[in-house]
């Protein structure tokens, strides 16, 4: 029997915040470049969210929501972890309709390949209920089983739990690509180290980026709960301006500052002429501002270890500060600014090689030949380059 000439692939995204969502916007048009089709996606979201228009508008494919946990968090926008495995157990009612839906779509749409972005959802799906298509698990969190991986001190039941959590969503994957800052050891069977996933519209903005900057702070909130925590800071200066994109309502909160509704174009528009970008240290965003060579300021939301780990990762390979306060992070940001000297050159480099090592598992996995398996071991860029060494 002949192979297929193309792929029909299914996307299963993390609502959480919306870096799961912008790799899945990157990840679409390579596969519809390489003659594949992206058929259908699902976003899993908490039971007050909803998925936001620029990625509806931005895949160009069916979209449907489904309910599934996602981290709980007080009112000073702190993660609390007990507070999300009760909420968890409370709606698991709601989480077996949310697989019987997930089901539903996979025999409607009878795609040859699931890529999951980091979804608990087609995690779970996988460890319960048999599938014809095999997963290809995307995120980050699977650089975690790197012997040399920095991660955060302190909160071992945090650490334990998303080790645990992550080695769950990819236990019955065919592939695991590990998306990292820089090209490192493929650090386990079945587990591959691959660049970031980056949309066009942020690869077109390099020679934008390049140009002079207007002064300006990009600022993405995850926790709108920390919008308080930014408009006090920027009462305190204002003589920064401040662009701020969250999930609440767009307002003017002074003349300096700015809060913006989640927008994918006007977000990147903003970080090419930003002078530096403000995050909670989620991946995405950092390396967007890798790419464009914008100084990063990591301000982890509180109780998230996970963005503990990644401001450390991407700190040592000089992306910028990680703080571990927001207003006070700010401050010490400013300081550092002048002193910022990174290159993204090397990165760029890093990041071009991806679309061949990523089209490759996901053809592979389809039960197509694809390209050789890459060496994950720098020789994409004629160098190996060792896990970063930290203090």
């Amino acid at each position: 029997m002949s192979e297929p000439r193309s792929l029909r692939v299914f996307f299963a995204v993390q609502g959480e915040g919306r870096g799961h969502m912008t790799q899945a916007l990157a990840l679409a048009p390579l596969l519809r470049g390489a003659g594949h089709e992206v058929c259908a996606a699902t976003v899993g979201a908490g039971h007050r969210q909803r998925v936001p228009d620029f990625f509806r508008e931005g895949l160009n494919a069916p979209v449907h929501l489904l309910s599934a946990p996602t981290f709980e968090s007080d009112a000073g926008g702190r993660i609390r972890l007990g507070r999300t495995v009760f909420a968890g157990l409370r709606r698991a009612r709601t989480t077996t309709a949310s697989l019987d839906a997930l089901a539903d779509l996979l025999d409607r749409y009878e795609p040859d390949v699931v890529v999951s972005f980091f979804d608990g959802l087609t995690g779970l799906y996988g460890l319960l209920r048999p599938s014809n298509a095999p997963v290809v698990a995307v995120g980050h969190q699977y650089m975690f089983e790197h012997a040399g991986y920095p991660f955060a001190p302190g909160q071992p039941l945090q650490r334990a739990a998303m080790r645990g959590y992550t080695r769950l969503l990819g236990a019955n994957a065919s592939a695991r690509l590990a998306l990292s800052f820089y090209d490192a050891a493929d650090p386990s069977e079945g587990t591959c180290v691959v660049p970031p996933l980056l949309r066009p519209e942020v690869l077109r903005l390099e020679d934008a980026a390049d140009a002079p900057d207007d002064g300006s702070l990009l600022v993405y909130l995850m926790e709108p709960a920390l919008a308080p925590v930014l408009a006090r800071w920027s009462d305190r200066h204002p003589d920064v301006p401040v662009h701020c994109f969250t999930a609440m309502e767009p307002r003017q909160h002074s003349a300096s500052l700015t809060f913006h509704a989640l927008s994918g174009q006007a977000f990147l528009d903003r970080m090419a002429r930003c002078r530096g970008v403000v995050c909670t240290a989620g991946f995405e965003s950092v390396s967007e501002a890798m790419w464009l060579g914008k100084p990063v300021c990591m301000a982890p939301t509180p109780g998230h270890y996970e963005q503990r780990c990644n401001a450390r990762d991407a700190e040592a390979c000089g992306a910028g500060l990680a703080v571990t306060d927001l207003d006070r992070g700010l401050d010490a940001f400013l300081d550092y600014l002048p002193r910022h000297t990174a290159d993204p050159t090397p990165f760029r480099a890093w990041v071009e090689t991806g679309a061949a090592r990523v089209l490759s598992e996901i053809e592979r996995a389809g039960g197509l030949s694809g390209l050789p398996p890459h060496a994950g071991d720098g020789a994409s860029v004629g160098t190996t380059v060792p896990v970063p060494a930290r203090s």
